[in-house]
């Protein structure tokens, strides 16, 4: 079903409903899709520890999602590959085993899952990918505590239908494997993975301004971005918002960070740090009418002081139409939930 911006609020009903909507091209093409978008931030990613976390998130997400799972991509070629009787984790293990630290390319790893199993060039709500800098690229990180590497995940919207307990509790065990410094996790776009997210972007950015609850998937570009800051830093909050130990602290404590949210929020501990979650489902917003979910507001406030907000001339939205600027654009939408 396509549709635009005016549309989503009269066709979502309850969040399963997104995962049969699609944003289609001038040309009739799918461009975008909605879902859940799982981001994490990793420190270290030369590590090979830290990469075989990343490693085991991608085999649980693959486990997860079954036969749903259809390709991965390559190290050699530009052509996704069938993972059907392919043994794709020792592939990126072995992979990763052959590179030392000092690689100048880093690790990756991404896995797919398209309808029918066909390659198809366009979003699917079954995606996974890690990256892992080089031990290089450490120099050139204002702090060491800062991301060397990230995962970004998509689940389909209508996964577990709703059952949302069982969302925290699968991906809080995620944060206990990847153990991330910061990272979150709510509704999001799905976009086209291999590609420039420049060209869809005059039609994902009214989406991402008016409905603040959803994620906008950048791949590398805050990282990128933000590898100057002084201090520990996060790109920003959703529904689950993950921060480290080091985070925690610098906001004054766990007791500090309840203090400030909404008493439906909880905070949890995962292995190395908290788990917000911001009220007991994820939802849209509305931008328009002022629907700025208050659990989503108070979240976005206590750790505001963490939020990584120097940028320069650019930011995160590449591909913006005439007279949007990139960096005025970022910083309102890093913002949306103030």
């Amino acid at each position: 079903m396509a549709f635009d911006v005016e549309a989503l609020s009269h066709n979502v009903r309850q969040i399963g409903d997104l995962a049969h909507l699609t944003i289609e091209d001038d040309r009739g093409n799918p461009s975008l899709r909605f879902g859940f978008v799982l981001k994490l931030y990793v420190k270290d990613a030369y590590e090979t520890s830290v990469c075989e976390r990343l490693i085991k998130l991608v085999a649980a997400y693959g486990a997860l999602f079954g036969d749903m799972i259809t390709h991965y991509m390559p190290y050699e070629g530009s052509r996704l590959k069938s993972v059907k009787d392919f043994d794709y984790i020792a592939y990126f293990r072995n992979r990763m085993l052959s590179l030392s630290p000092d690689d100048p390319e880093g690790f990756d790893a991404e896995l797919y899952g398209f309808p029918d199993a066909v390659d198809r060039d366009e979003p699917t709500a079954c995606h996974i990918g890690v990256t892992a800098g080089p031990a290089i690229d450490l120099k050139r990180l204002g702090n060491t505590a800062n991301a060397l590497g990230r995962l970004e995940a998509y689940f389909p919207a209508d996964w577990l239908t709703n059952d949302y307990p069982l969302y925290h509790a699968i991906l809080s065990q995620w944060a206990d494997i990847g153990r991330p410094i910061h990272g979150s996790f709510g509704l999001g776009l799905i976009m086209e993975e291999g590609c420039s997210r420049g060209p869809s972007m005059p039609l994902a950015y009214p989406f991402l301004k008016r409905f603040v609850g959803l994620e906008y998937p950048d791949l590398d570009t805050w990282v990128t971005m933000s590898e100057d800051s002084t201090s520990p830093t996060i790109r920003s909050t959703n529904w689950l918002t993950f921060i480290d130990t080091p985070r925690v602290e610098a906001l004054g404590g766990e007791k500090a960070i309840r203090s400030e949210v909404e008493p439906s929020c909880t905070v949890r501990p995962y292995d190395g740090g908290l788990v917000i979650q911001a009220g007991p489902e994820p939802q849209l917003g509305d931008a328009n009418p002022g629907d700025i979910p208050a659990p989503y507001r108070t979240v976005a406030r206590a750790l505001r002081p963490l939020r990584f907000e120097d940028f320069g001339r650019n930011g995160i939205f590449n591909g913006l139409p005439s007279p949007l600027m990139e960096r005025d654009e970022t910083l309102r939408w890093l913002r949306r939930f103030d």
